[in-house]
């Protein structure tokens, strides 16, 4: 992969990982403002708590990821699948600059 392309990919990663930090830090301060909201509605406040540890939980997947496809940029992997070895497509890269799969192995691993 070219060095320019690298180079944006490497820059979106950035951001995705910027976003990610600080919607995590968002969401861990819901849940404290929610636990300490408990009383006379828990039921509602648990729902609340609940889907927002789902979706921490989530974004914290997706922040894990983002740190090692820079990790394979750093170390020249970044581009092949991390399964087979081939050149993972860059449409499939432009909509999902993180992943380690390309489409095919990609849904082996969802099996």
């Amino acid at each position: 992969m070219k060095n320019k392309c690298l180079q944006r990919y490497q820059q979106t990663l950035l951001m995705m990982q910027d976003r990610s930090r600080d919607e995590i830090s968002r969401m861990i301060q819901v849940v404290l403002d929610n636990d300490m909201a408990v009383g006379e509605h828990d039921r509602c406040v648990s729902e609340s708590i609940d889907k927002e540890l789902v979706l921490e939980h989530t974004e914290q997947a997706i922040q894990n990821m983002v740190c090692n496809a820079l990790t394979r940029i750093e170390d020249g992997t970044y581009g092949r699948c991390l399964q087979c070895f081939h050149v993972i497509p860059q449409v499939r890269l432009s909509a999902i600059p993180f992943t380690p799969y390309c489409v095919s192995c990609e849904r082996e691993q969802e099996k």
